[in-house]
């Protein structure tokens, strides 16, 4: 349950009685939102983490200019429609903005409450995200990245998190030190039983996938990551085995993890993760159909969690190791990318489940989707941010558009 305070802050002129049915219902409203839990506090109080500011009447600017003073931007400010607290509150925004200050307005009428919301977790994702650490092992090519610049200072400057370089030779020397080990037969065990059952893999493939898993597990815990973005096809042929199980368990154990070094998918599950709490399905768009308004998604590893069910199967373009063929459930979905010359363009559409596939020639895991807007498709051919796309469940549109405009500067954001 996350704390937040409500500030309420007035004129001394009024009389605090009059404000407590406008006090009581906003409590009450806010109150009502899943996962946070908010409380009052006065100005005179220390007030630390996330808070809400309600104007309750007006003549209240010159102590809230005063409150926010050194408070962090963005600064919520709620206002409602009686006792001159909106003009109040256009007064306060208005000043506060000419000095420099992020303010965000909203007015206790229709869905506020789910701004509230999208706003908080907005700035509560961008508060956990600054100094999070991405373990980067293994270079990918750069002509994965069109930037002017480093795109780990991108990443650091725009974002917040820190990429970590980690030798590779880490891998291979913990897996060894796993491979064979009894510490591994418990997941490699897991890999089977919750599956519709296996395919390619040998029982070696099993337990040498749940070592490669025991491996980036323990880098992940001695390098304090909190994402990994793992170089896997030179595991091809050092371990004649994938991480395609590691990086699906890693992902199911809160532990973002994404494929073929690359740490510009990894920073947008990250962001997904704090913003939605849920996990995120990194994949090639195999087909677009512009006319149709749909896309078809594949690769080799995906949470199982995200799954109805899944068999186990081997690597697609290898035929080696453990990979999963997984069955999406019915539902809405988002599809996200980051990208741009700045790293601050995003690419963000609502889609609508069809069906998933097994297609033979395509990897491993397939689903194709409705794009609930027909010209995402063309967008995302004309004006694409690169391969690597992010799926997650539920509509999130709101909540990327929110983050965008409160915390990328260039454009500020631009959403394709």
């Amino acid at each position: 349950m996350q704390q937040v305070s409500l500030v309420p802050i007035s004129a001394a002129l009024r009389l605090e009685d009059a404000m407590d049915e406008v006090l009581g219902r906003v409590l009450g409203e806010l109150n009502e939102l899943e996962g946070f839990s908010f409380q009052i506090r006065t100005v005179e109080e220390k007030v630390e983490g996330p808070f809400v500011v309600l104007i309750m009447s007006g003549g209240s600017e010159r102590k809230t200019v005063d409150f926010v003073a050194d408070k962090p931007d963005p600064i919520v400010l709620l206002a409602h429609p009686s006792n001159n607290s909106l003009p109040a509150a256009l007064e306060i925004a208005t000043y506060l903005q000419g000095m420099g200050r992020q303010i965000c307005l909203v007015q206790t009428l229709g869905n506020w409450i789910e701004e509230v919301r999208d706003l908080l977790t907005a700035i509560l994702a961008r508060n956990r995200l600054q100094g999070l650490r991405i373990g980067r092992i293994g270079y990918e090519d750069e002509t994965r990245y069109p930037f002017t610049g480093d795109p780990v200072e991108l990443i650091r400057k725009n974002w917040g998190p820190e990429v970590v370089d980690i030798p590779f030779v880490e891998v291979i020397e913990r897996y060894q030190q796993y491979s064979g080990h009894p510490q591994a037969t418990e997941p490699a065990q897991g890999i089977v039983q919750a599956s519709t059952g296996v395919k390619e893999p040998s029982a070696d493939d099993l337990r040498g996938a749940a070592a490669v898993y025991l491996a980036l597990k323990e880098i992940a815990g001695d390098y304090e990551l909190a994402a990994v973005a793992l170089k896997c096809f030179d595991l091809l042929p050092a371990l004649q085995n994938t991480a395609c199980f590691a990086l699906a368990k890693l992902n199911e154990d809160g532990i973002v993890a994404a494929c073929e070094g690359d740490i510009i998918s990894a920073l947008g599950m990250l962001l997904l993760r704090e913003l939605t709490g849920e996990p995120s399905f990194l994949a090639n768009p195999s087909m677009v159909d512009v006319e149709a308004g749909q896309i078809t998604l594949a690769h080799c590893t995906i949470p199982r969690t995200m799954c109805s069910e899944h068999a186990v199967r081997s690597h697609f373009e290898s035929g080696l190791g453990v990979a999963f063929q997984g069955t999406l459930p019915d539902g809405v979905y988002t599809l996200f990318r980051i990208g741009g010359g700045t790293l601050q363009d995003l690419y963000v559409a609502k889609a609508l489940y069809v069906s998933s596939g097994q297609d033979e020639r395509l990897c491993r895991t397939q689903v194709t989707l409705q794009f609930a807007e027909r010209g995402k498709a063309l967008s995302l051919l004309r004006r694409p941010l690169g391969n690597h796309h992010l799926l997650v469940r539920g509509d999130h549109a709101d909540k990327l558009r929110i983050y965008a405009q409160l915390f990328l500067s260039t454009n500020p954001g631009q959403m394709r």
